[in-house]
């Protein structure tokens, strides 16, 4: 500053000082003038990206070139709006920033805008940028416009650029630009807040999406895709300014609120410049209505005169004045007026004539005198002589010309009188066409050849005309008159002026309409028009020859025409947007009731008009949306469904009206609300529909209405209609409005409509139409898409209007649950009672020898549904579930089973006859297993699959399907392997009984309680054990003991039906017990591999619960077995005259069980004795038996041979009692037989569990089992010593091949062995066999446990089982001993130890209990040493005993203990060496 001061000034007096500011001075203003100029442009770019280019150039911030204009785009992006930025970026190709000719693409011509695209992109830098990286920096510039062609123009150049610099990582630039489409659609769905996060894309739906982009089809890799998907699930894409934005608006939590991520900010103009044009277009029309307000306001003069006119017509009603005189003169005038008109040709006169018809209809229209309004309206109308063959004069077309004006003008008074109008307009419309050369309707509408005289002969060259000729010819004139004296436009304003017309009047246009077009219809069109007599003598000379008829008056003659419903199409069109909702709702009753009419014409082109006309009707319609809680969709379309309903509607008609309806919901389904309805109905009808053609395209119909409008189903996932965002407040019926309830109630009434059209294509009884297997499938899988919709709450329950009685009103539900159960329980209803409708089908589903298909794949959609959405039932709804709907189907689907299957019955309980029965499916793999995940990417690549994703119930159901479908056995995690193979390589798995249901589906049902139990009940706690187990283990011991003793369902309903109470009660069959008791111990078996995950309460409650199960149901099956043998050999004794309660009649001892008799010998006779026994060692022992003197000489018994003649005789005595064997045999022996292997299944299952849950319960349970498996013991070895039970089993097996008792006698002798497989010692031992077996099992568990073992049980096991188990063990092993010596000769080693057809006697005893004898060995085995020296002199001669018996695998096990335990007990050692040595 000093400096400057004492500097010298310059010749002009200015010190250099001064100097050095201005410069400073000038270049800060040149700079806050760039400054404001550049934020002048920024603005005028943001409102027009044109203007603000152009200012940019004129104030040299850039040339007019492409180049520098990118570059200064892309410098200036974080300044310039990045919307506009965009739009330059994505303008068309053609575009051009010049508009004169010549220009180059650079310097502004055509072309220009893409050339600074291409310049933009190739001054960025992508070399070495993961893709999604390069992608964010790109898209960090600009906004993307919202067109797609735009979008494609850009990322296409992005593509390109990025490959040429990035080659290694695409192939091809084609890959890299379907994938960053795809990145950008990610972006998208992953950071979208309107999509649910359940619905938002996987990791692995990006992948799938992505496979075969790469060239020739190939695949990126995984991991580079994997890559990509979580980059941006982390960190989205988003703009400088957003970021700002939210970090402004409250951090993190602003970002979900972003514009960015709507569509709208994604893609396009952004979310103020919309607001602002909104705003812009209200006040435009603001204006322009104010507008129109001044404009129509009155003067001060005119309010005044219009004041004056009121009072004069308040005062004076004109009709009143006039009505009275013209009553008296219109009687004359209208003759007068029709004399003038008939007879005169004067122009003037017609004139003076046709305008008094007008003024004379006027008033009376006006003055409400109908009968002189309809004469004057008639009369007019005759005049047209449009209802004759006569040539028209200039009268009859003024007449025409008249009428027209008068319905134009007049239309709103004419009422009843429009329908002579619109007759004569419907011939006027006829005319045309013939004077247009064009034939009318009738011509291509008939269904025939036309009546007349074409089929007269020709009468050569010189023949005169014929008739209808002639009519032609005249017609056709007239119809040239009529179009060069009457404008087409005049007809039409007939009709579109009825926009004009009042509600009442509309009403009657429509009505004489629709009478009109019934006319033109049955080829009367011509209906009241042809009064006028026709003067022939203006037919042309040539026509004199012909036929001399009256002129043709085309009553019931012509062919159908439809001039007249084409026009009511027009009317409905007019006024179906102005008219008020109400009046309109009753004009299209009318419309709809003649169209349904007219659909059901047997012409079929007549029928189609219709439906078509139906169609455009609707389609107009449905392009306004209907409000909540209206039903005028219901109403417009009902027309269709009427038709469907129709019985004489044709195929090719209800054909057409799914494929309308097919349209309608393709096209406007985003608009149908009260319309799903009748869809629906027609959906349904379509399914019982005669026509398999016609069923099977509804199911199609439904199928892509699930495939690609799911959504506009499930209209609740946006919540839109309810005006609130959160979704847990729309599911809280108390925060919402009554329209909001009302609309709730409505989408799930749809909903339900929705589950009963695809439940009813499943064929649940014989029909003479059955439906095509493959349908019904089909239609199962939608029920478990339904289910997966329930259960993700995309359909909500109503929130009222629950009830339980009337199945066709809406919210049908179940009694015995609460209002909110119940209410969700609607939803449900019609897909539950639906499968179990089809679980119990009656009708034939058999295909490659695969039966009853529709089944078993009902129970597999339950079971389906049931296990992956179980967890949303309470426990209260699980049991109206299980009670209302699967136990009755089960239920029903046995009793319903009349097969051969029913009345099989084993030879021996432990012997099969019914190994063909299917088995349950195993349990399913859960909702993520590979095998399932590939399972759906196999379906999903099908080019008939639905785009939407399969959900977790529906992909089950499908790939059970696809197992059952190649013969699978099974297992869902091979099912992907299964659906790739060909049909053809399927397995052969015909089965023997293909229509029974009881062979194909009663295992998979049963089963399905199995694994309800497990992933169920077990998981409720104490209500599983208390609520949900009794009603499963009541229809497990239905099946497997017939218990309760009640009557069957079916008879139950028919004793409702007739108030019969007397019927018997039901019993199942040996397959259905052996299905309950293997289903039972499948059951139990479920809970060991639960265990680990139950509480410590159920852990210890459950094992208990078991044993009680196993041991009530064991006991019930006794108790009725023993009932049973008593009664069948009372009602045998009664029969042969004997007295049951004979004190002389020796029976066996009640606790003494011998060894068995044989069943061979009819003679024989049951003494008790007590037999000494002389063992090897030289001891005898004293054993308990009874013997019977066989016919042989052999004693396997004593027997008393004159006692048994005696009995013998008896029976001779009475044969006269065997005419009712076979009643009582029937009734008995078959039950006794069930019941017998009931007790042996039951009794096999007891050691496996026993094996698991014994160290679990207490002495108690233990105990009642034991007492149980007594119980059986005692009661088979009565009825295995029974000998008249062992007759009542030979001659109920005797009978079954024919004869009486001579008969059964001489074959009893003659058969040897044979009998031996259906008797009752067969029977009885083997279940006294499997008795014993697990008695000794149980108690050798007991005895033989040691240590820590002994610890687990708390009491004093040994002590409790060591006196049980050895009574058990000896009497077995000496009775054992006992049969084998008597029964040497009959013992072969192949014989008693497995059936025999050989014909030879066998030893039952040894063939049952043989191997019990081999457990009871085992058991000895496991003795330790203390316990085999504490009872060795009991077990010892035994040993000694059974080393001579002929099986080899008890001789092995004797030798065993000898070796170790005996060896032992004699102290030597090595023993055991020396002998495997």
């Amino acid at each position: 500053i000093e400096k400057s001061a004492k500097a010298t000034p310059d010749s002009n007096g200015v010190r250099p000082s001064d100097d050095v500011a201005g410069q400073i001075v000038d270049a800060f203003d040149k700079k806050r003038t760039a400054q404001q100029n550049f934020q002048t442009g920024c603005v005028r770019f943001t409102l027009s990206l044109k203007s603000g280019l152009l200012y940019f150039i004129e104030n040299g911030f850039v040339r007019l070139d492409a180049k520098e204009i990118a570059e200064f785009l892309l410098d200036n992006k974080d300044k310039l709006d990045k919307t506009q930025i965009g739009e330059v970026l994505g303008k068309e190709p053609d575009s051009a920033f010049v508009k004169d000719e010549g220009v180059e693409a650079d310097q502004g011509g055509k072309g220009f805008f893409v050339r600074i695209l291409h310049y933009y992109v190739d001054a960025m830098e992508f070399t070495d940028l993961l893709f999604d990286d390069a992608i964010r920096l790109f898209l960090s510039g600009f906004r993307l416009p919202g067109e797609a062609q735009k979008i494609d123009r850009i990322m296409e150049k992005f593509a390109e650029f990025y490959t040429r610099q990035n080659d290694d990582v695409f192939p091809s630039a084609d890959t890299a630009f379907i994938l960053a489409f795809s990145v950008i659609m990610l972006q998208t769905d992953l950071h979208n807040p309107s999509i649910k996060p359940e619905k938002r894309m996987t990791c692995e739906g990006f992948i799938r999406n992505n496979r075969g982009i790469s060239v020739d089809g190939g695949d990126l890799p995984n991991e580079f895709l994997e890559g990509i998907f979580k980059r941006i699930q982390v960190k989205p894409f988003t703009l400088k300014e957003d970021d700002l934005a939210r970090a402004k608006e409250g951090g993190a939590d602003a970002l979900e609120a972003s514009s960015f991520f709507e569509a709208p900010g994604f893609f396009g103009t952004s979310a103020e410049e919309r607001k602002k044009e909104k705003f812009r277009k209200e006040r435009e029309e603001m204006m322009a209505a104010s507008e129109q307000l001044f404009k129509k306001r009155p003067s001060k003069q005119s309010n005044a005169n219009n004041a004056a006119t009121a009072q004069l017509k308040e005062s004076i009603s004109p009709a009143n004045v006039v009505k009275p005189m013209f009553d008296v003169t219109w009687g004359p005038l209208i003759g007068t007026l029709a004399q003038v008109l008939e007879t005169s040709e004067d122009e003037n006169s017609i004139a003076l004539c046709l305008i008094a018809f007008v003024y004379s209809i006027r008033i009376s229209a006006h003055s409400g005198m109908s009968l002189a309004r309809d004469t004057f309206v008639n009369a007019l109308a005759k005049f047209t002589t449009l209802g004759s063959i006569k040539e028209m004069k200039y009268k009859n077309i003024e007449s025409i010309r008249t009428l027209l004006s008068i319905a134009i003008v007049d239309g709103d008074y004419l009422g009843e009188s429009w329908g002579p109008v619109l007759q004569c307009v419907s011939q006027l419309g006829r005319l045309q066409l013939y004077a247009s050369g064009l034939d009318s309707d009738d011509s291509f509408l008939s269904n025939g050849t036309s009546k007349g005289d074409a089929d007269e002969p020709s009468a050569g060259f010189f023949r005169s005309p014929t008739q209808a000729e002639v009519t032609r010819g005249i017609e056709e004139n007239n119809g040239r008159a009529i179009l060069a004296a009457v404008n087409e436009i005049l007809i039409d304003k007939v009709f579109s002026s009825t926009v004009n017309l009042s509600v009442t009047s509309m009403y009657h246009f429509i009505e004489q309409l629709i009478d009109v077009s019934m006319g033109e219809i049955c080829g009367d069109s011509k209906r009241g028009l042809s009064d006028v007599t026709a003067a022939s003598s203006s037919l042309q000379p040539a026509a004199q020859g012909a036929k001399t008829t009256a002129s043709r008056s085309g009553h019931g003659d012509g062919g159908p025409r439809v001039f007249s419903m084409q026009r009511l199409v027009e009317v409905a069109d007019y006024n179906m947007n102005i008219r008020p909702r109400l009046a309109w709702a009753k004009m299209w009753e009318m419309m709809g009731n003649h169209f349904a009419t007219i659909g059901c014409q047997d012409n079929a082109m007549v029928s189609m008009y219709a439906i078509d006309a139906l169609r455009q009707l609707s389609f107009k319609f449905l392009e306004k949306p209907e409000l909540a809680d209206f039903n005028f969709q219901r109403l417009f379309l009902r027309p269709f469904l009427d038709i469907m309903e129709n019985p004489t509607s044709r195929d090719d008609i209800r054909e057409l009206i799914l494929r309308c309806v097919d349209n309608m919901i393709r096209s406007m389904s985003h608009n149908i609300r009260s319309g799903w309805k009748i869809f629906f109905s027609i959906l349904t009808l379509s399914a019982s529909d005669p026509s398999e053609k016609i069923s099977t395209l509804g199911l199609a119909v439904l199928q892509r209405l699930l495939d690609e409008h799911l959504d506009q189903l499930c209209r609740l996932t946006t919540f839109d209609e309810f005006g609130v965002e959160d979704k847990e407040e729309v599911k809280d019926s108390e925060q919402m409005t009554a329209l909001q309830r009302r609309q709730r109630n409505a989408n799930a009434e749809d909903f339900v409509g929705l589950c009963h059209a695809s439940m009813s294509f499943v064929q649940t009884e014989e029909s003479d139409n059955p439906l095509p297997i493959g349908l019904s499938m089909r239609a199962l899988c939608h029920t478990a898409c339904y289910a997966d919709l329930i259960s993700e709450d995309k359909v909500l329950p109503p929130v009222s209007g629950s009830q339980p009685s009337d199945p066709n009103a809406a919210g049908y539900t179940y009694e015995g649950l609460s209002n909110e159960e119940a209410l969700e329980m609607v939803l449900w209803r019609p897909i539950l009672d639906g499968l179990a409708a089809g679980i119990c089908s009656t009708a034939p589903s058999s295909s490659g020898g695969v039966g009853c298909l529709v089944q078993r794949g009902s129970v597999i959609t339950m079971r389906a549904i049931l296990l992956r959405h179980g967890h949303v039932f309470s426990t209260s709804q699980w049991s109206v579930i299980l009670r209302q709907v699967i136990l009755p189907a089960i239920q029903i689907g046995a009793e319903y089973d009349t097969s051969p299957v029913t009345t099989i019955t084993s030879e021996s309980p432990s012997v099969s006859s019914l190994d063909f029965l299917n088995e349950a499916l195993p349990l399913p793999p859960t909702a993520d297993d590979e095998g399932l995940m590939k399972f759906a990417e196999l379906a999903e690549s099908d080019e008939s699959a639905p785009t939407r994703p399969l959900g977790t119930a529906e992909l089950l159901v499908e790939a059970s399907f696809a197992d059952l479908r190649h013969g699978g056995d099974g297992d869902l995690r091979k099912a992907h392997g299964l659906a790739k193979k060909n049909q053809d390589g399927k397995k052969d798995t015909e089965q023997p009984f293909p229509d029974s249901w009881i062979a194909t589906t009663a295992p998979v049902a049963l089963g399905m309680l199995t694994d309800v139990f497990s992933e169920v009940v077990l998981d409720k706690g104490k209500e599983g054990r208390e609520v949900l187990w009794p009603i499963i283990l009541e229809q497990l011991q239905r099946w497997s003991i017939g218990f309760p003793r009640t009557k069957s369902i079916l008879e139950s309903i028919r004793d409702d039906t007739n108030n019969d109470a007397g019927s018997e009660a039901w019993s199942p069959c040996e397959s259905l017990v052996r299905i309950g008791c293997k289903e039972l111990y499948r059951i139990l078996e479920k809970l060991p591999e639960k265990h680990a995950s139950l509480t410590e309460h159920d852990a210890q409650a459950w094992p208990k619960l078991v044993f009680q199960t196993i041991s009530d149901t064991l006991a019930k099956n006794v108790a009725m077995e023993k009932v049973l043998h008593e009664e069948l050999v009372e009602t045998k004794l009664r029969r042969l005259g004997l007295d049951p309660r004979d004190p002389k009649k020796e029976t066996v001892a009640e606790n003494d069980v011998g060894a068995s008799k044989n069943p061979n010998d009819s003679s024989s006779l049951v003494v008790d004795r007590i037999e000494e026994c002389v063992l090897e060692d030289g001891r005898t022992v004293e054993i308990p038996v009874t013997k019977i003197k066989l016919e042989s000489g052999s004693s396997l018994y004593d027997g008393d041979q004159a006692e048994a003649k005696e009995e013998e005789d008896d029976e001779d005595n009475n044969e006269d009692v065997e005419e009712d064997e076979p009643s009582y045999l029937q009734e008995y022996i078959p039950s006794l037989k069930i019941r017998c292997i009931a007790s042996h299944c039951l009794q096999q299952g007891i050691l496996e569990v026993a094996d698991v849950f014994s160290h679990m319960v207490g002495k108690e349970e233990l105990a009642n089992l034991l007492r149980a498996l007594e119980e059986s013991r005692v009661m088979s070895s009565k009825a295995s010593d029974d000998e008249d039970l062992a007759h009542a089993f030979q001659e109920a097996l005797l009978s079954e091949w024919g004869g009486g008792v001579e008969e059964v006698e001489s074959s009893l002798a003659s058969v040897g062995g044979i009998l031996h497989k259906g008797g009752a010692e067969m029977f009885f031992l083997t279940q006294q066999a499997g008795a014993d077996k697990a008695i000794i099992y149980i108690l050798s568990q007991l005895y033989c446990v040691h240590g820590e073992d002994a610890k687990s049980y708390g009491w004093d096991t040994q002590t409790y089982a060591e006196p049980l188990l050895f009574e058990r063990m000896l009497d077995v092993l000496q009775k054992f001993l006992i049969s084998e010596k008597d029964n040497a000769e009959y013992i072969n080693p192949n014989v008693w130890r497995m059936a025999s057809d050989s014909g030879g006697k066998i030893a039952l005893y040894c063939t049952c209990f043989a191997d019990v004898c081999s457990s009871i060995l085992e058991t000895i085995l496991n003795f330790n040493q203390d316990q085999f020296n504490q009872h060795k002199d009991a077990i010892y001669p035994i040993l000694c005993s059974l080393i001579r018996v002929q099986s080899e695998e008890i001789r092995g096990l004797v030798q065993q203990i000898f070796v170790t335990k005996i060896a032992a007990v004699l102290g030597i050692r090595g023993c055991a060496e020396a002998v495997e040595g």
